[in-house]
């Protein structure tokens, strides 16, 4: 059966280890779409930056962003919204700032990127993304998700132990190896994400296909009909799975979709 919704994670999943959408890649989304398949990103990246690829491909898409606590329609108008606590993301805000994390807060209108040196590029980003050297005096009531480059051993996560219960954490790795910290209000997830889309489009969750290579990805496998994980996912993540395709850096995405068409 083809599926009426392809819920797609970006790094690992449809972007290679060069962060690009490689030309078949390309072509199977062009050809999906074409056959009224809603195509949607479901990333840890804010809503700007996760329909960004697909605009590239002169596609209007709706997106789970923020790991599923922002969830918006193709005309980038709201169907949910899920903060986090504002004292918790003040903390948290407070926390990077003291561990010197590189981090990322996501709001409905910019994401703000934390780091220790400004990027060359920072007196030139777009409306949508504020580099920082620390988050002290930024909007971050309403922030959605943190996504920080902490490893699962960094001595500053005990202090995240006050806070259990209040928020949602999931460990992963990027592609090229580096550990990240994706931070979520509690029981928001990209399995929540997929739901919330699901309902606003009125597709049942059977007939959703959800593609991931990461621990993040696991909760949107569990509500999707067809759960797809590449070859270089996480063990987590091939477990929770029930199909598979090849690596980012092999097309995997291209090869699942041209199974379909």
């Amino acid at each position: 059966m083809t599926p009426k919704l392809i819920a797609i994670d970006l790094d690992g999943t449809l972007l290679n280890s060069q962060g690009r959408i490689s030309q078949r890649n390309a072509a199977a989304l062009r050809a999906a779409h074409a056959a009224g398949i809603v195509l949607a990103p479901a990333t840890a990246r804010w809503y700007q930056a996760a329909v960004r690829p697909f605009e590239g491909l002169g596609i209007e898409v709706p997106a789970i962003a923020s790991a599923g606590a922002d969830v918006r329609a193709k005309d980038g108008s709201v169907v949910g919204q899920w903060p986090l606590e504002t004292d918790f993301a003040l903390f948290f805000a407070d926390l990077c700032n003291r561990a010197g994390w590189t981090a990322t807060v996501s709001t409905h209108e910019r994401a703000y990127r934390r780091a220790d040196e400004l990027p060359v590029w920072a007196a030139n980003a777009p409306d949508w993304l504020k580099p920082v050297k620390a988050f002290e005096g930024e909007h971050l009531e309403r922030a959605f998700s943190v996504l920080a480059e902490a490893r699962a051993d960094d001595a500053y996560l005990s202090e995240l132990e006050a806070w259990a219960g209040r928020a949602s954490l999931h460990h992963a790795l990027s592609f090229n190896g580096d550990a990240l910290l994706t931070i979520t209000g509690a029981g928001v997830d990209k399995g929540s994400g997929l739901l919330a889309l699901c309902s606003g489009l009125g597709i049942a969750p059977a007939e959703a296909v959800a593609l991931g290579d990461s621990d993040v990805d696991v909760p949107m496998f569990r509500i999707a009909g067809t759960a797809v994980v590449m070859a270089n996912g996480t063990a987590a993540a091939k477990a929770a799975a029930n199909m598979s395709t090849a690596s980012a850096d092999e097309d995997g995405v291209a090869e699942f979709i041209e199974s379909l068409l």
